[in-house]
């Protein structure tokens, strides 16, 4: 695509240079972004990929169990995203999966792993594990199946 700039576009962008776009020194101090206290915490990754913080099972209706690992992940939050018919949160870690997991955003504040298993309400078999892993990789680099526990730790 080509992109003209017109007469109009470039006095727009001169008068946002000339006035000091993104300035925020003319802002009352109540209102200003503080780099350390404001956007540092939302941007953080997380130290201890390993660690789950709450999971929301749903192994009994769709044979899958969300760990919420990543640091933006509230109790509160984890409770809203897991309402629904046949899940059920804990403070706990998933059980263990023999079969894997989709381990979206690694190393990322919002990070979670969709563990897989081959049982309950709707289990994996053994054949589809080679395309639910195959749709997971297809995601890469933000998202990776894991299948064993030192993967967790890449």
């Amino acid at each position: 695509m080509n992109f003209k700039l017109t007469p109009l576009v470039l006095s727009l962008f001169a008068v946002l240079i000339i006035s000091g776009c993104g300035n925020q020194g003319d802002l009352p101090k109540d209102t200003q972004t503080d780099y350390e206290k404001d956007v540092k915490p939302l941007i953080e990754e997380k130290t201890n990929p390993a660690k789950s913080r709450g999971s929301c099972n749903a192994i009994d209706f769709g044979s899958v169990c969300i760990d919420y690992i990543g640091s933006m992940w509230t109790e509160q939050q984890m409770k809203l995203n897991c309402q629904g018919a046949g899940r059920v949160f804990s403070k706990n870690g998933c059980p263990y999966s023999e079969v894997g997991g989709c381990r979206s955003t690694p190393g990322a504040i919002p990070e979670t792993i969709a563990w897989s298993y081959n049982y309950g309400g709707d289990p994996i078999t053994a054949e589809n594990v080679q395309y639910a892993s195959g749709a997971c990789n297809q995601l890469a680099p933000i998202a990776q199946w894991v299948s064993k526990p030192e993967d967790l730790l890449k």
